[in-house]
């Protein structure tokens, strides 16, 4: 599968790591900006550096390097970036999850409810609760890896960050969730004497067992706070680390303040140009996310910085069955697959008629869904859920299938925070494209996102 190699510096890029600062530096920008690239140059200039500086020590200790990514497709990706650099034999390089990271490093090895687990326990305690179970479930998970286990009282009064406007969460129910869900899970974790996935973090945050020098965490706003309070407590005393983030393609229920983790005054980037994209792909999903409530590390696609002009993306009404149809017609006739890239993205992996119909046509495909490592080969068709496709990048992006069964959250206004974040789920999709989109549904259950996107911004095919 094709990956981006052959990274070179723009002087946009240059400009941020043209000399080297000690702590934390913020990288954002909007899908296409380049951040992850930036990131990674911003490590490949910085790496001799510090390892010369570690030469002229009497005992020379290697350099050591974390890369954290949120999945592990998106890990296996930035290693095959990563692995085209030279780096001297006194580096420690490590490209992982941060859960893989914080298993690694926890001793003795813990028994971990996994997430499914978790969440039943959860929804158990938040059943008998007035309100959407679902929603409920969410907001424990965002305030046990907001909140310290000490501090977790500070969410009665606190900002809901990163959380939308609906719904509300008043001081009332922000103590019964406290009182009749958080408190309950803690006690019962301890009870069966398991841990869960946020108190590795927690652990990671008070107990030291590495020393970095330079650090990166990619797609930094869907780490909890806790997830990067234990990374900054891994820092060497001088470590250069990096945030890569931009809060609208946000698609977890994680959110933090930067002074909430010990982060202030730090020094931060906002890449303008996008790379990627081409104006129209850019223009559609900044439509995607219009009306939805944004902070300062909020970053629209812009489709005035973008270089390149495409063809309007394509909008597929009809059966499923006719709209693999037509998209495999287009592949034939449209797609050098030789060189380029295509992903067939769906929430629901929704992808049984399109296997089969790939198959009858003779195109291979991968399967990048959890894949801890980039596929290598000449094979240029994945297939992948949205989650899995954040931070990854391809020539062409299809979804077809997204009806609204399986992307609408029914009955809910469009600022519902589970809504808002589907719709960020499907913006950043588009985001994923160079060339081409394409999107495809019934006709009869077209998605709410797409009902209110503006027509002249796509094509619509009949098929």
């Amino acid at each position: 599968m094709k990956a981006l190699k052959n990274l070179t510096a723009t002087p946009e890029q240059l400009a941020l790591f043209s000399r080297i600062n000690v702590g934390v530096e913020i990288i954002k920008g909007a899908a296409g900006s380049g951040k992850t690239t930036t990131a990674l140059l911003k490590l490949r200039a910085l790496t001799p550096t510090y390892v010369n500086r570690n030469k002229k020590k009497d005992d020379p200790k290697p350099v050591n390097i974390l890369v954290l990514t949120y999945n592990k497709t998106l890990r296996g990706y930035v290693r095959e970036l990563t692995s085209s650099q030279n780096f001297d034999r006194l580096v420690n390089l490590d490209v992982s999850t941060f859960n893989r990271w914080a298993f690694h490093n926890s001793h003795p090895v813990p028994s971990i409810l996994n997430f499914t687990n978790t969440d039943d326990i959860l929804r158990a305690f938040a059943e008998p609760l007035s309100g959407d179970t679902d929603f409920l479930v969410d907001e424990a998970r965002y305030v046990l890896g907001r909140f310290t286990p000490e501090s977790l009282g500070d969410y009665i009064g606190a900002k809901r960050e990163g959380r939308g406007i609906s719904p509300r969460m008043e001081r009332p129910a922000r103590q019964v969730l406290l009182d009749k869900v958080i408190y309950p899970y803690l006690s019962g974790k301890q009870t069966i004497s398991k841990l869960d996935w946020n108190d590795l973090a927690v652990n990671l945050s008070r107990n030291k067992v590495v020393n970095y020098d330079l650090v990166v965490v990619d797609e930094a706003q869907d780490f909890s706070a806790n997830e990067l309070r234990a990374v900054l407590n891994q820092c060497s005393p001088d470590s250069s680390i990096t945030f890569v983030l931009d809060s609208a393609q946000r698609i977890y229920s994680r959110s933090f303040i930067f002074s909430e983790i010990g982060v202030v005054g730090y020094p931060s980037f906002n890449l303008q140009k996008n790379y990627r994209n081409t104006q129209q792909i850019a223009m559609f999903a900044a439509q995607l996310l219009e009306g939805l409530e944004a902070d300062e590390n909020w970053t629209i696609p812009n489709h005035t910085s973008a270089t390149r002009i495409g063809d309007k993306p394509l909008v597929l009404l009809g059966e499923h069955e006719n709209q693999v149809a037509y998209v495999l017609r287009h592949i034939e006739g449209n797609i050098d697959l030789h060189e380029e890239s295509v992903a067939f993205l769906h929430p629901k992996l929704h992808f049984q008629e399109l296997k089969t119909q790939l198959s009858a046509k003779g195109m291979e495909w991968v399967n990048l869904r959890s894949e801890a490592e980039w596929p290598e080969g000449d094979v240029n068709i994945a297939l992948s859920s949205l989650h899995s496709c954040k931070g990854l990048e391809f020539d062409h992006v299809i979804m077809i299938g997204l009806d609204g069964q399986f992307v609408d959250v029914p009955g809910s206004p469009s600022e519902y925070e589970m809504a808002a974040r589907m719709r960020r789920l499907i913006a950043m999709a588009v985001g994923r494209a160079r060339k081409s989109v394409i999107i495809g549904f019934k006709s009869s259950d077209a998605p709410d996102m797409i009902r209110r996107c503006d027509p002249s911004l796509y094509q619509g095919v009949q098929v």
